[in-house]
């Protein structure tokens, strides 16, 4: 009897161990536990790039100073270093050993056209008219050195104009006659003048030869032609 009882007990006990493993069948069975992939700890970056400074440029391109356009140069004929120069109503003598020439330069003008309405000459640019004193210290009479009488620049060279020049004998305008034919006889003295035509944009200088072998050469500033005074009022 006691036995019976035994067995019952164990095999209710044992039927109580099967259902409970049989009823995992119907509602699933339940993980022991669930994994779940949690980091042991947030990665952070070990360092972040930050530049140890400001970079700066090593240089700035500076100029030394500002740029400014040179404006371009008057071209004007330049005389050697030691050559003597003249300025207006200087008297001065050109020439050594018997073939001296006195000049005086007393006046410039300009005009576009010279002489009277009958009979005129029109420049390609202007004319520059020098008015002078030609004297001859001389024995032996001379005439006007034309050939040595030079107008120019660095880049231009302008004799004496042969049709305009005799034309302002004239010229109301102006009471001066032509000195370009001129003879002049030993120990006198003649004024009058020559024409030039030059640019009228431009810059000159009186550049007169010597008309012997020996003899320095002499300068007279004529300066810009825009600023030489111009013959008032037109031919008639």
């Amino acid at each position: 009897m006691e036995r019976r009882r035994v067995l019952t007990v164990c095999g209710t006990i044992v039927s109580g161990l099967l259902a409970g493993c049989g009823g995992g069948g119907g509602g699933g069975s339940t993980p022991t536990g669930t994994t779940t992939a949690t980091p042991t700890g947030t990665v952070t970056p070990t360092s972040t790039a930050t530049p140890t400074g400001t970079v700066t440029p090593t240089s700035t391109a500076t100029p030394t100073g500002t740029a400014t356009d040179t404006p371009e140069s008057t071209a004007t004929a330049t005389p050697e270093p030691s050559a003597p120069t003249h300025s207006l109503d200087e008297s001065f003598t050109v020439g050594t050993d018997g073939s001296e020439i006195g000049y005086r330069i007393t006046n410039f003008f300009r005009a576009d056209e010279v002489g009277g309405s009958a009979n005129s000459s029109t420049a390609d640019g202007t004319f520059l008219i020098v008015v002078l004193e030609l004297s001859n210290p001389q024995s032996d009479a001379i005439s006007f050195p034309r050939n040595e009488f030079i107008v120019g620049n660095e880049e231009q060279t302008r004799y004496v104009d042969d049709e305009a020049s005799p034309k302002i004998d004239d010229d109301d305008r102006i009471d001066v006659e032509s000195i370009a034919t001129t003879t002049v006889l030993g120990g006198s003295s003649k004024t009058g003048s020559v024409i030039f035509d030059v640019d009228p944009d431009r810059s000159y200088r009186i550049r007169i030869l010597p008309t012997g072998d020996s003899g320095e050469t002499h300068y007279v500033d004529v300066g810009p032609m825009s600023e030489v005074q111009e013959l008032e009022g037109s031919i008639v």
